[in-house]
């Protein structure tokens, strides 16, 4: 079943990549092509760097203090959603050990969920409703995340996809698919936001832990 769920899966994520145009929705229709080929060696890159960054804050003996815009200049855009993640997961519990059985923080959880995602879509311009982030043009990207099918259940619940499924090129969709948002300048890419559907699904990897 595995096996047949990643060729659906490879095939689906193929036909999108031939997709020639999509709508943009930020207030304007523009069209753009979206090469997944090319969008996932991007994402690579940002994942690499983004792990030397993270990997530096890791080793802070002070990194509840730490400067996250200034270490993460490269990787996440300032004053962002993102870095407000980075920063609860500097205050968060690392590493633990319950006499024989080792758990790891959810720091290492969300690394590891984004070491194993791949850029599955594009959901258009994210449409920023507060202030604060206004400032901020930050682009939908789908990402399917592979847990080796020990997620399965988790995407087929209907409590919390409704259903599982990767929108249409373009369109922003809640509940349907985890997403992260990334700043495009010149080429290179930032991490700006960490959807609810992405980090609740770090939720539920970190709790299967203790399952």
């Amino acid at each position: 079943m595995i096996a047949i769920a990643r060729r659906f899966w490879f095939r689906r994520f193929w036909l999108l990549a031939m997709a020639s145009l999509f709508t943009l929705h930020a207030g304007a229709s523009v069209a753009q092509t979206f090469d997944r080929q090319l969008e996932n060696q991007r994402y690579q890159q940002w994942l690499q760097d983004f792990q030397r960054d993270f990997q530096q804050f890791r080793q802070m003996p002070d990194r509840e203090n730490a400067d996250v815009d200034k270490l993460f200049a490269n990787t996440l855009v300032p004053g962002s959603r993102a870095s407000q993640v980075v920063k609860e997961l500097a205050r968060a519990q690392g590493d633990s050990t319950h006499g024989e059985i080792r758990f790891v923080g959810i720091q290492r959880v969300f690394m590891a969920a984004l070491s194993h995602s791949v850029v599955a879509g594009d959901g258009g311009v994210y449409p920023e409703t507060q202030a604060a982030f206004k400032q901020q043009t930050l682009r939908v990207r789908y990402m399917h995340v592979d847990g080796g099918g020990r997620l399965e259940s988790y995407f087929n619940n209907p409590e919390v996809f409704k259903p599982y499924r990767l929108p249409e090129p373009g369109v922003l969709t809640r509940d349907a698919y985890p997403f992260l948002l990334f700043e495009d300048t010149q080429g290179k890419l930032r991490l700006g936001g960490v959807s609810r559907e992405f980090w609740d699904l770090v939720k539920y990897m970190d709790a299967q832990q203790y399952a």
